[in-house]
This record gives C-alpha cells, structure tokens and sequence, in this order.
C-alpha cells in the first residue's frame, strides 16, 4: 500500500465497525488512513475505545442522516423511504464538498456497493468480498490476535439478541447451555438488550437474567465474562475485540461470512438445530 491518503467511510452495521477498526488499530498502514464515520457509530466508538487503543486512528465523525444501524441503502427493510434519499443525497454532497484528490475512498463491504455508487456518482471500492475477517486482515496487512482459550472458565454469559431476528438465540439453545452447566460450579448470566428495564431483572437458582441499556453496559459483561455463547451479531465481534473466548450459534443455512477467527480455529460454532453435547466447548 501507498503512502496516499485514503479514506474509509463506516456506514454499516456496529459490527462491521468494530471489526474494521480492530484492523486499522493493528494494523502498520493506519496511518494512511481517514475513518469517515456515521454520526450514529460515535457511542459504539467511544465506548470500544475503553477497550482497545483507538487513540492514534484519525477520525471523523458526519451525520449522514442514519438513524438505524446502518445506511438504509444497504437494507431490504428500509431501503424504500424518503429517509434513504436522504442518507444518499448527505453522502452525495459530503464527497462533492470533500474531495479525495490524493487517495481511494472504500467501504467496508462490496454487497451494494454498485448502487451506492450509481446513485452518489462516486466511485467507492469495497473491502470485504467474501470472509470480513480474512478480507480485512489481508486489506490492511494487518492480524489480530486470536483469543485464548482457557482451562479456567467460571463466568458463563449468553448474549441471545441480534439485529437480524432470525439470528437471535432461541429458548431452546439457551435452556440446553442451562442444563449443560447445572451442578458445575460455573456461574451463568443471560443479558439481552431492554433499554426499559434495571440492569438486574432476576436471579434464578442457576443463572442471572440480566439487561444491558448501551455498549459500554454491554463491553462490561462481555470483559467480566471467562466464556460468551452469541449470535452471528455484534456482541460476537465484540468478544474478538476484547479478546475473549466465545462460542456463535447460528441459524440453519446461515453464512460463515462473519466467523471470527477464534470461532474458525476452535471450531466454536454450531447451528441452532444440530446444537448438542459433541459441540460443546466447556
């Protein structure tokens, strides 16, 4: 890579972001490098930054308009509303006004990419292709570290939710880890996202239900945790983030595009279904 100022516009997911930033941070090339960053990634950012050293990472933060998780061009969901043309013509006029004379500018994905690009007229490259975490390290030449699994496991924690709903954790998978660790002296907590309620809902015989309202709630649970059962969602890439062991179940059919690494080498994954005791990891 060049020594050309380039720009790296995060406008997806708090996924896709945590995982590029992770990249860029270890990576020797971050210095060519301007992260452009939708408004909406700043409390994601800053609570992350408490975690992993940010700090020499240029960064720029721009409404673009986006008030979900991502830039509604890049959904089925919200793709057709006025607030998509919106986001678009903010994008637009961001990349007029701001041109980049002397680098590239990239997304972190190419899945759409081609229409943002016919619909902003500007030419953004994608990162990713197929694998995000094989595809980012061989962009910024950069390795992250995979986390290492312990013999040491005491805090147990299930984090069910997902963005997507079918990648949430069903009852099912989550009573069966229950009755794995009944009669161990391991600890379990069970965290889902509920803004409205305490941070404590209840404490059964067995495990704690509990409830995170924001990301530095979440990163707290996921850092005092030895082992973390998630979905194909943020909380996944957060653990990798954060280096801690963990364990993704999936949906049927569901795609390894998003498998960290520590999932890959540990073979730390199963779908909902075919989720027994040959797969469990502690």
């Amino acid at each position: 890579m060049s020594t050309q100022s380039h720009r790296i516009f995060l406008l997806r997911a708090y996924g896709d972001a945590t995982i590029a930033l992770h990249f860029l941070a270890n990576s020797h090339e971050k210095n060519n490098y301007t992260v452009i960053a939708s408004s909406h990634l700043r409390p994601l950012i800053k609570a992350l930054s408490s975690y992993i050293d940010l700090s020499s990472l240029k960064i720029e933060f721009v409404d673009f308009g986006i008030t979900k998780s991502q830039l509604n061009l890049f959904t089925n969901r919200h793709l057709v509303s006025i607030n998509t043309i919106h986001q678009v013509i903010k994008l637009k006029q961001f990349v007029k006004h701001n041109p980049n004379n002397e680098g590239v500018d990239y997304l972190e994905q190419e899945k759409k990419s081609t229409l943002l690009n016919l619909f902003t007229g500007h030419s953004f490259k994608a990162i990713v292709n197929k694998q995000v975490y094989t595809d980012m390290g061989d962009f910024f030449i950069s390795t992250v570290v995979i986390p290492k699994p312990t013999s040491t496991i005491n805090k147990v924690l299930i984090v069910p939710d997902a963005r997507i709903s079918a990648r949430r954790i069903p009852e099912n998978a989550i009573d069966y880890i229950k009755t794995q660790l009944t009669g161990t002296n391991k600890s379990l907590q069970v965290a889902y996202f509920n803004k409205d309620n305490e941070h404590k809902l209840q404490t059964e015989s067995q495990y704690e239900l509990v409830s995170y309202a924001n990301f530095e709630q979440l990163m707290a649970l996921i850092n005092d945790a030895d082992f973390i059962f998630g979905s194909d969602s943020l909380p996944i890439h957060l653990c990798n983030a954060l280096q801690k062991p963990h364990f993704i179940l999936y949906p049927n059919n569901g795609s390894t595009a998003f498998f960290t690494p520590f999932c890959m080498a540990n073979k730390c994954h199963a779908n909902f279904d075919k989720f027994s005791s040959t797969h469990f990891p502690i």
